[in-house]
């Protein structure tokens, strides 16, 4: 059985120079050589928030997942396109020593300061649950040694669980840090979270060899996100064809945050 003593720094990478180099915590499920779609999200997060000038706000981060990203060191690159005074992007790209292998956009605004709002009523949030209701996250299906979505993030499911497929509302947070030593941001823990909106909302039958696989992960913001918790409340919808779609709506303790969007495809997998 594995150990605390015997497992890697409880990261999801460490730095050595401009390089960040992948833990075992930052495994997928599909692959023992391939990462989960969230520590490259929050890996992205990272060069996002360390771009951010004053007054600006995030107001959309959309990452493309074209292809499996591999566990090994990687870099971050930031390219600023000023379109106007109050609006920019980011084109932000994941590279390894064999290129790039994902990408993303960030749209920010700069803010004029507070606004007179008119009250209107906003949904409840599901409180969060007991410890005690914590989701191992485990299953025939993911039993590596260390996999990021059980070891690296805690869920309070409110509706659902990890195997029943349909909508499911619950709290996530990320339990190890995404830089070994290095405090994280609150838009790399968004990140490393948003995308299980797809899994989450999943419409395949269990037991059928086959699961809807996210291609991207597409964040647009009302708010500033906080952390560490956050509530994602998912919708997906599948066609004919294979080709799914995933809606998230997601909060933090402070309020509503915005809405997640994923596209989907089929993937076929081996039954244990």
């Amino acid at each position: 059985m594995d150990t605390e003593s015997s497992r890697p720094e409880h990261a999801l990478f460490t730095r050595e120079g401009d390089w960040c180099i992948p833990t075992a915590y930052t495994t997928g499920p599909w692959r023992t050589d391939a990462m989960h779609g969230g520590p490259p999200s929050a890996l992205m997060g990272l060069g996002i928030h360390a771009a951010l000038l004053p007054g600006e706000q995030v107001a959309r981060v959309s990452i493309d997942l074209e292809k499996p990203v591999p566990l090994v060191p990687m870099q971050t690159q930031v390219t600023r396109r000023q379109v106007s005074r109050r609006v920019a992007h980011l084109d932000v790209r994941l590279l390894t020593e064999g290129g790039v292998v994902a990408s993303g956009r960030a749209l920010l605004l700069l803010g004029q300061g507070p606004v007179p709002l008119i009250e209107v009523e906003t949904p409840e949030l599901p409180p969060l649950p007991p410890t005690e209701s914590v989701a191992p996250g485990s299953s025939s299906a993911h039993d590596l040694p260390l996999i990021f979505h059980r070891d690296a993030i805690e869920a309070r499911f409110t509706t659902g669980d990890w195997s029943t497929p349909g909508p499911s509302s619950a709290w996530m947070r990320m339990t190890t840090a995404l830089i070994a030593g290095e405090d994280t941001n609150a838009l790399s823990q968004m990140l490393a979270v948003a995308d299980f909106g797809s899994p989450l909302s999943q419409r395949v039958q269990p037991g059928t060899g086959q699961a809807l696989i996210n291609v991207d992960v597409n964040v647009t913001l009302a708010g500033t996100p906080t952390g560490p918790w956050f509530c994602l409340q998912t919708q997906g919808d599948v066609s004919d064809a294979g080709i799914g779609l995933a809606v998230t709506r997601f909060s933090d303790a402070a309020g509503f945050l915005g809405v997640i969007t994923q596209s989907q495809i089929v993937y076929a997998f081996a039954r244990s």
